[in-house]
């Protein structure tokens, strides 16, 4: 979960400046998880497995991002080489599924491309009690002042997260960050989407289309992995 490459339109530095932003991104992932120690330091150590709840049908596959095929994210941008990242850990506690992606796309009447990060996580909790966790990153989210809405219709509980703020050294930059969190069970899952535009000079695409996005290839990740 976290920050994203540049988006287009008069920036310079190319890949070389999206390089960085999507390192910032892959570093603010881990920011979302540290920040909801912070808040609630108990979700570390309280759990215990006779509080772990059922991982249902659900499993580890060693590429998540393949098997889900992230139909929708592909229709509109094209993979940068060399991507996805993906990276699968299991362990008797908990298995792990990660994909990490910079993708482009090139709008009609452009010749720069604009670039977009995805990151996704889920996590199989065989030994604790997600829901306390869960709990705890939308927790973080509201006191970050994240607009949050419900996600209909995925697991047990799903919302979107969503900000858009002015970069901290030019504020013509926007940041927009989409984060959708899923749990079902002992499963629990995001989808980080970030990109980012000048005011005045590049657009990204709307909201809504973003979302829809979201849902969708959540939809088809989630069944990869054994969900409904």
């Amino acid at each position: 979960m976290g920050g994203g490459p540049a988006a287009g339109g008069g920036r310079g530095g190319g890949l070389r400046r999206n390089a960085v932003w999507a390192f910032t991104g892959a570093i603010l992932a881990s920011v979302v998880w540290t920040g909801t120690v912070v808040l609630v330091p108990g979700i570390v150590d309280g759990g215990s497995a006779s509080a772990a709840k059922s991982v249902r049908g659900y499993h580890a596959v060693d590429r998540i991002c393949d098997a889900g095929k992230l139909t929708a994210f592909r229709g509109k941008y094209k993979m940068v080489d060399n991507y996805p990242l993906e990276h699968t850990g299991r362990s008797e506690s908990m298995d792990v599924m990660r994909c990490y992606a910079l993708m482009k796309r090139t709008p009609d009447g452009s010749e720069t491309p604009e670039y977009a990060t995805l990151d996704i996580r889920a996590e199989l909790h065989k030994a604790v009690d997600s829901v306390p966790e869960f709990a705890a990153v939308r927790h973080y989210f509201e006191q970050q002042k994240y607009e949050i809405t419900d996600a209909p219709g995925l697991g047990e509980e799903a919302y979107f997260a969503y900000g858009d703020e002015p970069t901290s050294t030019d504020k013509t930059f926007h940041d927009i960050n989409y984060y959708l969190q899923v749990r079902d069970g002992a499963m629990t899952y995001s989808l980080y989407w970030t990109d980012n535009y000048q005011v005045g000079k590049n657009h990204t695409l709307d909201r809504e289309t973003v979302r829809k996005a979201m849902l969708d290839d959540t939809r088809d990740m989630l069944k990869a992995i054994g969900g409904p």
